[in-house]
């Protein structure tokens, strides 16, 4: 799985290049990285995750809220390489392209955030979420 997460450009999981806007006129935040709420609109395919994509100096944010606006999740993307920030739950843990985390039998998806050619789903387990990169068709 590769690929821009948030603007969808730079590889075969992409389509054409972006801007700060999404093509329904959603801007993408610049400042704000880890607060309750951001600037920019909430993009989350789930009422119990907040989801909100950032930009600046053309690297790809993501940052995934819970209800009470705890940061729980900040994924960073360029190109064809993904990073989570430490942000957000202790007990979280990110599975990227390039450092896959087994998702244990009877986890619960959520999915949290959807693009074109990128999904980012919450696997609730043991009392934590796995934050999962993922293609649209559920491949990691």
């Amino acid at each position: 799985m590769a690929g821009m997460l948030f603007s969808a450009a730079g590889s075969a999981l992409a389509g054409p290049p972006c801007c700060l806007s999404e093509p329904h006129g959603t801007a993408k935040a610049t400042t704000g990285l880890g607060q309750a709420t951001l600037s920019s609109a909430n993009v989350s395919q789930s009422p119990a995750w907040s989801a909100y994509e950032l930009e600046r100096d053309g690297i790809q944010y993501l940052q995934v809220n819970d209800r009470n606006g705890n940061a729980r999740v900040i994924i960073g993307n360029i190109g064809e390489t993904f990073w989570s920030l430490p942000a957000g739950n202790k007990t979280d843990v990110v599975s990227l392209p390039n450092q896959l985390v087994a998702i244990p039998a009877g986890a619960t998806r959520t999915e949290v955030y959807r693009k074109a050619y990128v999904v980012l789903a919450a696997y609730e387990a043991n009392g934590g979420i796995i934050w999962s990169i993922e293609a649209p068709d559920g491949t990691r």
